[in-house]
């Protein structure tokens, strides 16, 4: 189970662009906070799994470790994990069988999580907010990038709970597809299906087609903040189709 950290975990200049301090002394504290998140570990961890079947809406990931070197594709080798199938539409007209795909968990860590818990001011605890949001998109961004580099491609991510007709029910299933995420970088399910430390996040990271870039293209929430791509309604309205 390879797991990625980023090189920098905060990007303090990113983190005041969305706080846009105005006072100099808030200014001085959110780089005081910036400095002390850096003792933090955010961190992702992922596998590399093939596309065992399609059937339907069912799309079967195998539990067999896949290794990846050069051109080749080795499948089978240590692995604890079993096969999943996961009833979700989408995922059966993204995914193709036998394509490589890459579950994954990406956490600003329990760490940093904990000391946001203990902070008292409630304008301080607003700003680490941000400085963990900062935290796991870093350690996303770094993630996505060792896999592009292993892949030789730019890949997109589905996420369950942000596709529609993947629910967050199948949190579970997909952690089982990496091993124990907990004890590899601190992040558990809860029995609500929400992950510990809140700012984590996961899902699965596949070659990209058919106009598909982000969970974005399938949503169609307005005047969202974290928008990352424009909503296309007749993609939406493909993936949900019974048959293409």
């Amino acid at each position: 189970m390879p797991i990625v950290k980023p090189d920098k975990v905060i990007d303090v200049n990113v983190v005041l662009g969305v706080l846009r301090p105005a006072d100099p002394d808030d200014n001085e504290r959110i780089h005081e906070l910036a400095m002390e998140a850096e003792r933090f570990s955010s961190a992702a961890v992922y596998e590399a799994r093939i596309v065992e079947a399609i059937d339907g809406d069912s799309v079967t990931i195998s539990g067999d470790r896949v290794t990846i070197g050069g051109d080749s594709v080795t499948i089978g080798g240590d692995s604890t994990a079993r096969s999943v199938t996961f009833h979700a539409r989408p995922l059966s007209r993204l995914f193709q069988s036998g394509m490589t795909v890459y579950p994954y968990v990406a956490t600003c860590g329990p760490g940093m999580a904990a000391y946001g818990e203990s902070l008292t001011d409630p304008l301080e605890k607003y700003w680490w907010d941000i400085i963990m949001q900062n935290a796991v998109a870093n350690a996303r961004k770094a993630l996505f990038d060792e896999i592009g580099r292993i892949a030789g491609y730019t890949p997109v991510s589905a996420n369950p709970g942000s596709i529609e007709l993947w629910p967050i029910t199948n949190q579970p299933a997909l952690f089982s597809l990496i091993g124990d995420v907990e004890k590899l970088i601190g992040v558990v399910v809860t029995p609500s299906f929400l992950m510990r430390p809140l700012k984590s996040v996961s899902g699965i990271m596949f070659r990209g087609d058919g106009g598909f870039t982000h969970n974005c293209n399938l949503c169609d929430r307005a005047n969202c903040e974290g928008r990352a791509a424009e909503f296309d309604a007749k993609l939406k309205a493909e993936l949900e189709m019974s048959s293409l």
